[in-house]
């Protein structure tokens, strides 16, 4: 009887594997190739995605990036070999395929390990498959939010080079679509090597301080860099424990991946420029005018024409907290909460070349109806005689470009890349899974745009690290620096299509109601192609009707905005200073949303740059205890002990005694009490002056009165209170001291 057949099967990008992570030499063999774990994690796999077939085996074609596998003799019976696979990010070893095919899974889903499944990763919680693999659905965000500090803040650079295919299975990983988060990140913990007393002899790239920032914390690129330089490959997470913005973005991550993923791609994202109407009653509309073209509002109510609206543009600092449909584009609905909750909340856009940012406090708050996505403008704007000033405005930031959450590292000397979440280009943040429209390309006839591209990952490529000046900060000859985006493409030409390409695998669903899409490539390789190249996010086609009011017969929506946006490219570079100060520049690169848009304000809250109360050493020395990495003592919880005192005594005896018994507090004592305990809780010594401030506003005379004294009000009163007191005391032969009443009798002080 023959042997069954068996498959090779292609890992997807995606690893976490710690090639450092080995067993100490002299016990151990590593087992090359590790056949046991190829075999039955392709096996499981296959099964688990439903795509095995009866009488074939499956193989990986190799074990994720970093993972080897390893046997050494049980002690107990040398003749058995216990098999274990190295290479866990934890420094922890997998004894048998079942316990890795989670992990190994998540990794093929998710493309990095955080929010894993597994034993190794969560502990007694972790989850076993059984005999038919499960797929594990969480997924958790590990990305950097603090820009490469290798580079300068901001830099110009020139157009980048063109588009070429890249094979997907390299060893550098990428991270799929923003999927929905079921658990927040875990806080970063040291492992135990870096948890020391007094200088550490091992800490991670986040943590050495051997290259620091600007604001004295570790520079983790550089580090990364100067790791690579010694190890000559490295693949690993991006991490800055000691950054508060890189912790920060760690809690906000999760919440933007989940709206990315459940959201329309026609949705306003937070950061986004859109152009925007700040009033618009209920029953008006803006709709495009028959005769002439241009776009006016319409009163539905008294069906007649208005006039042309008054169009602003802005940034979106905050996106609907309520669920957004369809009818929102036109209409808006019944919300449960009002528009501070269901609409956008938009801050008109300052000059990038003005130091007046006063535009950004004019927020509002305003249903979704009433924006447009800003690379429309010459829609509805080709007929205005006046444009709004912040128009110019978001025009002159078109070539601009950041990149934001940086999540790992990994490559072979003199080479690296670093893999982001996504990027701000121009108008619009682009997120990894999102469908873009791509400018047509002119070397191949093409006048006007046909493809898209499903965006896998976004990469920030370096290149010559080893003719590069070792100091970021000197004039030595820098790195050369480029942003790539893989994916997958697509285009509407069916004189382009290639039958041996086709495949199962669908386009996108923002592309679905476009018609039908042919693949530019073999299902096993990508496109990737320079940022330039990219017009912006492919919106739904019916979002795409209803604000441009037109039959889809009468408009090529995959080719809409893409004149406007050419142009607005042009004017950019002749009007923002900081590309057109340099020669043969062509872009802006800028480390945060807020610097590319010279941004001080958002949301009301001064930006980094701004804040004059930001404390990076502070923040860093409260992040070491956090992490314990201090010395500094902590004072414990008392414990009951055998000695005498009160922790070992009965508290019966200190039950609350009659009101009758009680002093009184002056106005004057409790005020005086209140101001120490504020100043010593603050360290400053402004509060005593403040609370004789209060106490010559009004002046306190103190009278002692006995219990005799009192009227009979406040007798009766406290004969209520007594009656339903119970009195219990231990000590019968202690004598209890009478109490003298102290009653405050503020009296106004005579001007």
């Amino acid at each position: 009887m023959s042997s069954p057949r068996r498959i090779v099967v292609q890992l997807r990008p995606g690893t976490d594997g710690d090639a450092t992570h080995t067993p100490k030499a002299g016990v151990y063999e590593q087992l090359d190739p590790p056949t046991l774990y190829l075999e039955k994690i392709g096996d499981q796999w296959m099964q688990a995605r439903g795509e095995a077939q009866p009488g074939v085996k499956y193989t990986l074609e190799s074990l994720p990036a970093g993972y080897t596998l390893w046997q050494r003799p049980r002690s107990k019976d040398p003749k058995h070999l216990d098999k274990y696979l190295y290479g866990h990010p934890g420094k922890k070893a997998f004894d048998s395929p079942n316990r890795f095919f989670p992990h190994f899974q998540h990794l093929m889903d998710n493309g990095d390990s955080m929010g894993c499944p597994c034993t190794l990763c969560s502990g007694s919680s972790g989850v076993l498959p059984s005999t038919k693999a499960r797929s594990s659905s969480v997924a958790t965000s590990n990305a950097s939010s603090r820009p490469s500090s290798s580079q300068s803040s901001a830099r110009a650079f020139p157009a980048p080079a063109q588009a070429h295919l890249q094979h997907p299975t390299q060893p550098e990983p990428t991270f799929p679509a923003f999927r929905p988060v079921a658990q927040p990140p875990t806080t970063f913990m040291p492992a135990p090597s870096m948890q020391y007393k007094g200088r550490p002899k091992l800490v991670s790239t986040g943590m050495d301080t051997t290259r620091v920032d600007e604001e004295g914390s570790p520079d983790v690129y550089r580090n990364l860099i100067n790791k690579l330089r010694r190890h000559e490959r490295v693949d690993e997470a991006i991490e800055e424990p000691f950054s508060m913005d890189w912790r920060t973005e760690q809690e906000l991550l999760p919440e933007l991946r989940r709206k990315v993923n459940e959201n329309p791609q026609w949705v306003p994202r937070a950061g986004d420029i859109v152009l925007y109407v700040r009033d618009l009653p209920d029953d008006v509309h803006i709709l495009r005018y028959p005769v002439i073209g241009d776009y006016r509002m319409y009163d539905e109510k008294e069906k007649q024409w208005l006039d042309q609206p008054v169009w602003e543009a802005g940034l979106v600092s905050q996106t609907p907290a309520e669920e957004v449909t369809i009818n929102d584009v036109c209409e808006n609905g019944q919300k449960e909460r009002n528009v501070t909750y269901s609409g956008v909340r938009v801050e008109p856009l300052p000059d990038v070349n003005s130091t007046d940012k006063s535009l950004s406090k004019r927020h509002k708050y305003i249903p979704v109806r009433h924006t447009r996505p800003f690379i429309l403008w010459k829609h509805f704007l080709h007929h205005h005689k006046k444009l709004h000033p912040t128009i110019l405005n978001a025009q002159t930031i078109t070539a601009t470009m950041s990149l934001t959450g940086k999540y790992r590292f990994t490559g072979v000397w003199p080479e690296a890349s670093i893999y982001c979440r996504a990027m701000y280009l121009g108008y619009e943040m682009l997120a990894v899974g999102d469908a873009v429209r791509l400018l047509p390309n002119a070397s191949r006839g093409q006048t006007t745009s046909t493809d898209i591209l499903i965006i896998k990952s976004i990469r920030l490529k370096w290149s010559n690290l080893d003719s590069a000046s070792e100091n970021d900060w000197d004039e030595g000859r820098p790195y050369n620096s480029a942003v790539w985006i893989y994916g997958a493409a697509y285009t509407s030409d069916p004189s382009r299509q290639n039958k041996e390409w086709f495949s199962d695998s669908q386009s996108s669903q923002a592309a679905d109601d476009y018609g039908d899409w042919y693949p530019l490539h073999p299902p096993s390789k990508e496109l990737a192609i320079p940022y330039s190249r990219v017009i912006g996010r492919l919106y739904e086609r019916n979002a795409m009707a209803l604000w441009l009011n037109i039959k889809s017969g009468d408009c090529d929506f995959l080719d809409a905005g893409r004149e406007a946006l050419v142009e607005s490219r042009d004017f950019a570079r002749q009007h923002d200073i900081r590309i057109s100060s340099r020669p043969d520049a062509k872009w802006h690169w800028a480390d945060s949303r807020a610097q590319a848009l010279d941004l001080h304000t958002v949301n009301g809250l001064d930006v980094s740059s701004h804040d004059q109360l930001r404390d990076p050493t502070e923040w860093r020395k409260k992040i070491k205890i956090m992490e314990g990495l201090t010395t500094t003592k902590v004072v414990p919880i008392a414990k009951p002990t055998s000695a005498p005192g009160l922790t070992s005594r009965s508290m019966r005896g200190f039950m609350a005694p009659t009101l009758s018994d009680l002093p009184v507090r002056s106005q004057l004592s409790r005020i005086s009490n209140t101001t120490s305990a504020s100043s010593r809780a603050t360290g400053s010594s402004t509060g005593g002056s403040a609370a004789i401030r209060r106490s010559r506003k009004r002046t306190s005379r103190i009278v002692v009165l006995s219990s005799d004294e009192e009227n009979e009000e406040d007798d009766a009163i406290n004969e209520e209170i007594r009656q339903g007191t119970r009195i219990i005391d231990d000590a019968p032969g202690v004598q209890p001291k009478k109490a003298r009443v102290q009653v405050a009798i503020g009296l106004k002080q005579q001007r």
